[in-house]
């Protein structure tokens, strides 16, 4: 079922917005994602006051952070004002409980933080679009060197394109395992692969960045992504950038109850909506969205989506499926 089709079987009173309104939108967040990137690589390298948003000190935050959503929120209520918007760095205490809009802009205005203050150039600036809970637009600006860095944009229905080049996933045919693959860096305690899979993983590498990954699967650098769990700012504009670029979008659903004791895994679904009821859902709500993503060469996503398995144990898996059903 095409996203299309699906949303029209959710909600068949709301049209699917026309292609002219998605290239508005498109335009828009690549030159929000432009310039966002332009006042991150203004503070890249320079004195940082850091700040952590938990007691662990475990998840930092920068006056680039804020200075780069602060730009970017502008810049949407200026041009959609009718649009909602969810941030990272939005202040959770002040997210709304009504109904959503049509259109939900889900930004990550610096992901990749640790990386930016210790001087690592991998992060990027994600501007994604969702429509009714299906991702529509994306723009990701990376900072490859040669300078102020390059935005990678796609709209449902349009492409992929770099700078105005269009941009493909890795072509192949699911059984060399010899490409350079993104994991998260909880892989190996979280997934293994089933018995029957004859390939290997291929040449793992663990950025730091998620929506820099998902970019660098869209150009084929990668073969493909696992994203363990994320947050919807992570990943809303990659999806739409891989999908685009002619890649396989798959969203893992975790069974839950009595049934996750026994199960070997998560189960893969092609992508349509990241919510089943978009009616009844929350800016508080999306802020809580997590899953697992397979994305990238469709014979390779395909594979993993027969072949991962989830490492747990027994007793874990008995004590927390009791535990929802408290």
């Amino acid at each position: 079922m095409t996203a299309v089709s699906l949303l029209n079987t959710l909600r068949p009173m709301s049209a699917f917005p026309d292609n002219d309104l998605l290239v508005e939108i498109e335009s828009h967040a690549a030159g929000l994602a432009r310039e966002a990137g332009k006042i991150l690589s203004s503070h890249f390298g320079g004195p940082l006051a850091v700040d952590y948003k938990d007691e662990g000190k475990q998840d930092p935050v920068t006056e680039a952070d804020r200075r780069s959503q602060d730009f970017l929120v502008e810049g949407i209520r200026a041009r959609f004002p009718d649009h909602a918007v969810l941030g990272e760095e939005d202040d959770e205490d002040a997210d709304d409980e009504t109904r959503l809009p049509d259109f939900v802009w889900a930004l990550d205005p610096l992901d990749g933080t640790k990386n930016f203050v210790g001087g690592l150039p991998v992060y990027a600036c994600s501007v994604g679009v969702l429509y009714r809970g299906v991702p529509v637009v994306g723009a990701i600006h990376v900072p490859w060197p040669g300078g102020a860095g390059e935005v990678m944009r796609a709209q449902s229905g349009g492409g992929a394109f770099l700078e105005g080049e269009p941009v493909s996933v890795r072509e192949s045919d699911g059984t060399g395992g010899k490409d350079l693959v993104a994991l998260p860096s909880s892989f190996a305690g979280r997934y293994r692969l089933g018995p029957s899979a004859k390939r290997g993983l291929g040449e793992p590498r663990v950025t730091g960045s998620i929506a820099h990954e998902l970019a660098m699967t869209a150009k084929g650098v990668f073969e493909y992504a696992i994203i363990g769990g994320s947050h919807l700012w992570d990943v809303a504009a990659g999806m739409v950038l891989v999908k685009e670029a002619g890649g396989v979008v798959m969203l893992g659903r975790r069974p839950t109850g009595l049934g996750s004791v026994l199960s070997t895994g998560t189960s893969w679904e092609p992508l349509g909506t990241v919510v089943e009821d978009w009616t009844s859902t929350t800016i508080k709500d999306l802020r809580r969205w997590s899953a697992p993503l397979l994305l990238g060469s469709p014979a390779a996503v395909r594979f993993l989506a027969e072949n991962l398995r989830t490492r747990r144990r027994l007793r874990r898996r008995f004590v927390r499926a009791l535990g929802r059903l408290r």
